[in-house]
């Protein structure tokens, strides 16, 4: 079964009992190996590794190319999902008076550089999405007109969960000539996606949530016909065709590794690739992926146990259902909220709290003993924090 194959991989479980993977995620033992063994070649002989490092990055882009269902060549490695929304916004030919359309309850990465382009003439629409998350595709199309130009979304709520069905969105705004941009950041790692069944024109994800890479080491999705569209702003000698070394160098690579521009964040790479491959080796991309199965096995189980113990919680109806549930009690302020996630800290249990609720994001890994542990140090914050 793949949940006791990945838990052997997991070395945060000896003590633990994790659920705060939609924040920052344990990494598993390969990855935390390739951090020490590139700190140790780097210390004792500098750059001598350097082919061998590369090699490993190369591999990491067929890797996550194989995790979108793209190809290698519409890949690019970028430090963070805030970087890779950044190099579409401002790299997309805007004229003054396009419009584009954003759900209002996204993460500040994923509204941000796309509200700073006000500076160049864009009107960003914003779509009302109520506390569950749901977006209403007959709302989301009122807003696109002929002056739209895309809509950029979260396939998961950061908050309320709720992972939306791209196949539908991407289909409904391409009927429009609309181009969609996702920020697959909750979802990418736990759930299967395949960009190009899916149209996904633009996709951008870091690794260190449901990926278990480490912080500052992710991926950007460009599709290859829209390679000549976005413009590369950020070159570098890592842009170049060549190789990079030439002054008078001056043609760019082909692929979206164009938009990388400098030196990579290589020992993040090099742990990024470990992680990778252990969710590519357990099926993550599968249609059928035993990840996700177990996940929103884990979901269920967590939110009926609670629930039994007189907590209120949330998750999306099952077809929208991600690995982010959210929890509380009658009478809780934020306050006892956040002396509850103390109490669970301490416990060695680790969740959030998110608007008002604790965010609890369990990964494949986890089982029945983790989820007793979490039930137990929930029940018994309760009690030392009820009001």
């Amino acid at each position: 079964m793949v949940r006791g194959v990945f838990r052997s991989e997991m070395p945060v479980v000896s003590e633990h009992a994790y659920f705060d993977h939609a924040a920052v995620a344990p990494l598993p033992a390969a990855a935390a190996e390739r951090l020490r063994r590139f700190a140790d070649q780097a210390s004792q002989s500098g750059d001598k590794h350097w082919l061998e490092w590369s090699l490993i990055v190369s591999r990491l882009r067929i890797a996550a190319a194989q995790l979108l269902g793209a190809r290698e060549c519409e890949v690019a490695l970028v430090p963070n999902t805030t970087i890779g929304i950044n190099l579409v916004a401002e790299g997309f030919p805007w004229k003054s008076g396009d419009n584009l359309v954003v759900p209002d309850n996204e993460f500040p990465s994923n509204l941000l550089p796309w509200k700073n382009l006000h500076r160049r003439g864009v009107e960003v629409r914003l779509l009302r999405v109520p506390e569950n998350g749901q977006i209403s595709l007959d709302r989301l199309t009122e807003l696109i007109d002929s002056r739209t130009r895309l809509v950029a979304l979260s396939w998961v709520g950061f908050v309320s969960g709720y992972r939306l069905d791209l196949y539908k969105i991407a289909e409904a705004v391409h009927r429009r000539g609309v181009l969609l941009f996702v920020d697959a950041i909750q979802g990418l790692g736990a759930f299967p996606i395949n960009v190009h069944d899916a149209q996904i024109d633009f996709l951008a994800a870091d690794g260190h949530k449901w990926m278990l890479g480490p912080e500052g080491a992710g991926l950007l999705y460009i599709s290859e016909k829209h390679l000549e569209l976005v413009e590369p702003l950020m070159v570098g000698w890592n842009s170049l065709a060549d190789g990079g070394f030439d002054p008078r160098s001056a043609v760019l690579k082909s692929s979206a590794a164009r938009y990388e521009g400098g030196s990579y964040n290589m020992a993040g790479l090099l742990a990024f690739e470990a992680s990778l491959e252990l969710l590519l080796r357990l099926g993550t991309n599968r249609a059928d992926s035993p990840i996700a199965s177990a996940i929103l096995e884990n979901v269920a189980t967590i939110a009926n146990q609670l629930d039994e113990k007189g907590f209120d919680s949330r998750k999306p109806t099952e077809e929208y259902r991600s690995g982010i549930l959210t929890t509380t009690w009658p009478g809780a302020n934020l306050s006892d909220l956040n002396a509850a996630r103390k109490h669970c800290i301490e416990q060695n249990v680790i969740l959030s709290v998110r608007a008002g609720r604790m965010r609890i994001a369990t990964h494949a890994y986890n089982n029945a003993e983790d989820i007793d542990r979490l039930v137990a140090a929930l029940v018994e914050a309760r009690q030392l924090f009820i009001t």
